[in-house]
């Protein structure tokens, strides 16, 4: 297959992704309208987005191992057409506790979709070039995410919470039909590869017999837990505490999205290029500027202009520019034979990690009624990570290689 044409099939990835995020994210930026809907509790803000990922805690391990029998168009597609059924499910519900059941249904189809696009990006790219396109293709996701922050909580403003959900599942869907033809290439079954041996020889779990992977992926979960944080509780900090509006708390969550989606591009190149090809180093710089942007939140409060945009930004790029270079270290591990499987555990990872996180933030936070408490609670968790990453970084390495 030409260059070019891997690029172009990258770009209609990352757009599928992109419109699957902006269902996906979008209760995140809702949550103030949700808030007041359904007379929620902080924590009970805290299970929203957490709602989309419970589902695919228990799912992404055979969704993985999906992906590397079928391919990834069916994969991805099918979990789309799951997520935005879903979705528009969600938007005639009249109880709290059954959107919370749609969202978890959502969050079936969406467990699919990381899975698929990294054996995709496997299977499309050498390894020299695997970096920068998991970091574009993770840009799909803080685009779709900037783009439902900015345009979901004016919509739901004029039409209310239900017209912007509907507006969630409409854009998710819309890949599924546009997408089919174009990922033809990637529609097939894919045959065994060279690597790691298959799961009727090794057993599906012979990852966790690996401590160099365990650290890798414990340091998932906890960067999970930041990520869970800041999305599902900086629009309320920023009106609870900042003073400014759910409109304005929209543009500071677009701001985290943006910095995430640069770092994912930037640390991907990064990664490619310098440290030999390894991930881990720049793993540590997204945990660092994490722990440091929490405890900016924490003891700083940034007013409601141009300086919190900038902290939320680099807020961004430390919860959210870590993910493509986690996810492409887990497929390497995992080799060509078994890059789904590998992803799949990963995911299980960050997901176990979005579900603590928010509700843990909103637990400290209605026990304490302090957000500097909860985020410098946040911030050391950052740094531990950062720290163990370094501490484990070779041996990570060495895992790559034998993948």
């Amino acid at each position: 297959m030409s260059a070019r044409r891997r690029w172009w099939l990258l770009a209609v990835l990352t757009a599928a992704y992109g419109a699957g995020a902006f269902g996906v994210l979008g209760v995140s930026p809702l949550s103030p309208f949700l808030l007041g809907a359904f007379r929620l509790t902080r924590v009970e803000v805290g299970l929203l987005l957490p709602a989309v990922y419970v589902s695919g805690l228990l799912v992404s391990l055979p969704a993985g191992r999906l992906a590397d029998r079928l391919g990834a168009r069916a994969c991805l597609l099918g979990g789309l057409a799951l997520a935005a059924a879903m979705l528009a499910l969600g938007a005639s519900v009249r109880t709290y506790p059954r959107l919370l059941g749609c969202l978890t249904l959502a969050g079936v189809g969406w467990a699919l979709v990381n899975p698929a696009l990294a054996t995709a990006i496997i299977e499309l790219f050498p390894p020299t070039r695997r970096g920068v396109a998991m970091g574009i293709k993770q840009m799909g996701l803080t685009v779709g995410g900037v783009a439902a922050a900015l345009a979901l909580p004016p919509l739901a403003a004029r039409l209310g919470w239900r017209a912007a959900l509907v507006a969630c599942a409409a854009v998710v869907a819309a890949p599924v039909v546009l997408a089919w033809r174009p990922l033809a290439p990637l529609g097939g079954r894919r045959a065994a590869a060279p690597g790691r041996p298959g799961p009727a020889a090794a057993g599906g779990w012979w990852w966790a017999r690996r401590p160099a992977l365990l650290v890798l992926f414990a340091a998932g979960f906890g960067l999970g837990m930041t990520q869970s944080a800041l999305l599902g509780f900086l629009p309320l900090f920023a009106t609870q505490r900042l003073g400014v509006s759910a409109v304005g708390a929209g543009v500071l969550l677009a701001a985290a999205q943006a910095g995430g989606a640069a770092a994912r591009v930037g640390l991907g190149l990064a990664s490619d290029r310098w440290f030999g090809a390894r991930r881990t180093p720049w793993l540590v710089l997204t945990a660092a500027l994490a722990a440091l942007t929490f405890g900016v939140f924490a003891w700083a409060r940034p007013g409601g202009g141009a300086l919190a945009a900038g902290v939320a930004f680099w807020a961004g790029a430390g919860t959210l520019g870590w993910v493509g270079l986690y996810l492409v270290l887990s497929a390497e591990a995992g080799g060509r034979a078994q890059a789904g499987l590998l992803t799949g555990v990963g995911m299980a990872f960050i997901l176990g990690g979005i579900l603590a996180g928010a509700p843990l933030f909103g637990a400290v936070l209605d026990a304490t009624d302090s957000y500097t408490l909860a985020w410098s609670a946040f911030a050391l968790l950052a740094l531990a990570v950062g720290v163990a990453l370094a501490a484990g970084g070779r041996a990570i390495a060495r895992e790559r290689q034998e993948g």
